[in-house]
């Protein structure tokens, strides 16, 4: 990720216009990051004023899996070390529980595995609470639903307040996008429910208009905010990955207006699984937050990529260049979007099968491959595991289809793609 040597914004950042909360989510499905990334991570945050961390892997058994179990010893002190290197750091540590997948409320032994398990989390340090009830089953009556939700967090609340722990409390619904609220967002029981129900100092979550939002009005919130009777907290799912392990997202923090932020409680980003390549979504997120009116998501992401760049070039006999990142962070850029020029060069590619030049692709294929190069001459291993596949993946598809316009010996490239199985197969289909 970017160091913190490199982690000026000008050009883009003013004051007063920070959200209350601005930040990063851990939520993701897969491997967990590792500690020594997460306190890696606190730093950078710090040093863009960035001040909220939500601690939620969905692959920590004991934070969803097993929730009613403490954590063994050595993963207690794990988490205890955690949460005071987010506090040495100046970042709020929030801890997350994912109990709705068997949850009976109702049932005082799972009432009382909750107020114990949070207890337990809350002497180690932890100030700072979620109560998470995504992805789960709906029941058949939703509004039941919603009022036994709200009752253990309001529950929940309160005791963590009764041991002291009386800082942020937030809350992720079922329905917790619009693609989701039944039957829409102005009529939803459930939602209704909510807001009339949880303490107003509950702060709650929303993704937008869909679980993966690629443009989130201030409209739009507004509508949610009235029914939730509170500014809801962005869990901005723009640069997640973890739904399409194919792909990385290396583009800026866009597809929201200034404006949006006005309506907004706060923005926890929920990011790519692969932890070294979140730097420029990240750094642009904290520019967004405080900027001012001429700020774009473009210009972010040329700052970003000018912070980045020192990350590739550890191994000097291999140079890149600001165009060479600006390609790549362009040709996996964000959801259902390419960046300008990788725009330029998939055009380029319909051409060449018309009859066009080649040089941009050989051009662009080259500049792939000097990247791989020069991660696998460096010394950030990990940006180089987290980044090989697609960047093979970028390469593979160029020569295939220079080899189909006659431009490539057969011979000089594998003519089988490099997938495997089925997708390899399929890939062969034209």
């Amino acid at each position: 990720m970017v160091t913190e040597a490199n982690t000026g914004q000008e050009g883009g950042h003013g004051s007063g216009n920070a959200p209350r909360v601005l930040g990063v989510i851990e939520g993701f499905y897969g491997r967990p990051w590792q500690a020594g990334q997460r306190r890696r991570l606190f730093g950078q945050m710090a040093a863009w004023g960035m001040n909220t961390y939500l601690y939620a892997p969905k692959d920590d058994a004991w934070h969803r899996a097993v929730w009613r179990d403490p954590y063994p010893e050595a993963e207690e002190v794990a988490l205890a070390q955690l949460v005071q290197a987010a506090n040495d750091a100046g970042v709020q540590f929030v801890y997350a529980l994912a109990p709705g997948l068997d949850l009976d409320w109702e049932d005082p032994a799972d009432q009382s595995a909750l107020l114990t398990k949070l207890g337990t989390v809350a002497r180690l340090g932890v100030r700072h609470f979620a109560l998470l009830f995504d992805d789960i089953p709906r029941t058949a009556d939703l509004a039941a639903q919603a009022l036994m939700q709200a009752r253990a967090a309001n529950t929940a609340r309160g005791h963590l307040e009764g041991l002291g722990a009386r800082g942020l409390f937030l809350f992720c619904p079922t329905e917790y996008c619009a693609r989701r609220a039944v039957p829409s967002v102005g009529e939803s029981p459930y939602l209704a429910v909510l807001g009339e129900q949880l303490h107003p100092d509950i702060l709650v979550f929303w993704t937008g208009p869909e679980v993966i939002s690629v443009d989130i009005t201030a409209a739009s919130v507004r509508e949610v905010a009235g029914v939730l009777r509170r500014r809801p907290v962005l869990w901005d799912n723009l640069h997640a990955n973890d739904y399409a392990p194919r792909r990385v997202h290396l583009g800026p923090y866009a597809g929201r207006p200034l404006d949006l932020r006005a309506e907004l409680s706060g923005i926890l980003t929920n990011p790519n699984n692969q932890f070294e390549v979140n730097s420029p979504g990240l750094f642009s997120l904290a520019e967004y937050g405080v900027a001012e009116s001429h700020w774009t998501p473009e210009a972010s992401l040329e700052r970003a990529l000018a912070g980045w760049l020192e990350q590739f070039n550890t191994a000097a006999e291999v140079p890149v260049t600001a165009s060479d990142l600006a390609l790549l962070a362009d040709s996996l850029y964000l959801p259902q979007r390419v960046g300008p020029r990788a725009m330029a060069l998939h055009a380029a590619a319909q051409a060449l099968l018309a009859g066009g030049s080649a040089a941009p692709l050989f051009e662009a294929r080259a500049t792939y491959r000097r990247l791989l190069m020069a991660l696998e001459r460096g010394t950030n291993r990990e940006l180089l595991f987290d980044l090989h596949p697609f960047l093979v993946d970028l390469i593979e598809e160029l020569s295939r289809l220079l080899r189909e316009a006659g431009h490539l010996d057969p011979t000089e490239v594998n003519g089988v793609p490099f997938r495997g199985g089925l997708a390899e197969r399929l890939t062969l289909i034209r």
